[in-house]
This record gives C-alpha cells, sequence and structure tokens, in this order.
C-alpha cells in the first residue's frame, strides 16, 4: 500500500450497516404465499452471493417472488466508523465511491461522516454505476489523482474490488453484508487485501 495517498469507500455494507435493512426485506419474501421456509430462501441467497450473483434479487427471482423497496431509514453506520475515519484522515484523502440514490451528501451529513470525505462521487449524481470504470474514471479526475495513488475499499469483488483493481487502484475487500460469501476465484482482478471488519483497514493503511 505504498504510495497510496487517496482512500475511496463504498458505502452500503462497508461503512453503512445495512443489516436491518436486509432482515425487513427478506421478512417482506416470507410473507408472500410462494415463498419457501426462511431455511431454503438463506441458503439459496448465500448460493447466489458465492458466486458473485445478487442474493436478493436473484433469490427472489428465482422463487418469483416481488422484491421491496429499499428502507433507507433503517441504515445505520457501523460503530467503528467513525473511529476509523478519524484515524485514516490525517494520513489520507478521503473519498466515496457508491451506487446510491439521491441524496448521499445529505445521508452521510445525517450519519454524522459528512467532513471526512474530500470527495462524494454517487451513481445517482453522476448518472453512472460501478461496475463502469467511468464512475472510477470521474472520482480520480476529481481528486486528481493517479490509479496508482489510490485504493478502494469496498464489501463486493464484483462492483468494487475487480474494476478498481482492473483500473490499476490498489483493493482491499472487507468481508461484511451479503456479499461477504464472494467468491475471489471467479474475479480475474483480486483484491490486494482482505478484512472481516471495517476496523481491520487500519492493520493495513
Amino acid at each position: 500500500m505504498q504510495n497510496i495517498k487517496w482512500l475511496f469507500f463504498d458505502l452500503g455494507s462497508t461503512l453503512i450497516d445495512e443489516s436491518e435493512c436486509g432482515e425487513y426485506r427478506i421478512q417482506e419474501l416470507l410473507k408472500q404465499s410462494n415463498a419457501p421456509s426462511r431455511e431454503i430462501l438463506e441458503r439459496r441467497m448465500i448460493e447466489y452471493a458465492s458466486k458473485n450473483r445478487l442474493p436478493y434479487k436473484d433469490t427472489a427471482k428465482a422463487f418469483g417472488l416481488e422484491t421491496t423497496k429499499w428502507r433507507h431509514d433503517l441504515e445505520k453506520i457501523y460503530d467503528r466508523v467513525p473511529y476509523v475515519l478519524e484515524k485514516l484522515r490525517p494520513s489520507y484523502k478521503l473519498g466515496i465511491i457508491a451506487n446510491q440514490e439521491l441524496g448521499t451528501e445529505k445521508r452521510l451529513v445525517g450519519y454524522g461522516i459528512r467532513q471526512y470525505f474530500d470527495v462524494v462521487i454517487s451513481s445517482a449524481e453522476e448518472g453512472v454505476a460501478k461496475p463502469d470504470s467511468k464512475i472510477f474514471e470521474i472520482s480520480l479526475k476529481k481528486a486528481e489523482c493517479s490509479p496508482e495513488e489510490a485504493c478502494m475499499i469496498g464489501d463486493r469483488l464484483d462492483n468494487d474490488i475487480a474494476p478498481a483493481a482492473k483500473m490499476g487502484m490498489s483493493t482491499i475487500w472487507v468481508r461484511q453484508g451479503p456479499f461477504k460469501y464472494g467468491n475471489v476465484g471467479l474475479v480475474e482482478n483480486k483484491p490486494d487485501r482482505i478484512v472481516e471488519r471495517i476496523e481491520d483497514v487500519l492493520l493495513y493503511l
């Protein structure tokens, strides 16, 4: 991780704990008349995640279930996130590259962490989403840094790690949330580091 000047973070399941959102959506699936048991549903979600597919959407589709709208009100930051950002801020510039609905900066203010970030790039505002390389190019251009000077930190191998690594960025895969079951063997560009919790990035930075 030498020569790194910028750290870019994903939001969902990286800085933001979405477990209550996920539980709500599972409960809504289980209410439907054609839903399988929770055990079967969760087993299928893990199976899809281990293939780097979308555990919730692909599982709902497989069983013919209606998906439920995302609830931002059930999101919260992981407990150690402010501590991690405080530790990193003196040594690095920090940014966000996230697939989010409109209002990302407002939500960051609500979480109490907006002040840590020099650049906030959201798919809704930019009109392009990960894994498209364009959103990474936009972020690097705004940060005025080269890929070799940047590290992408995220929970998804397909959206965060593989496309950033392909561009020449360093990467840290945080195995949190439903995508923690992802399969490194299925992506061409591997993460440089793998951690189990967001606070563990401090071991390498």
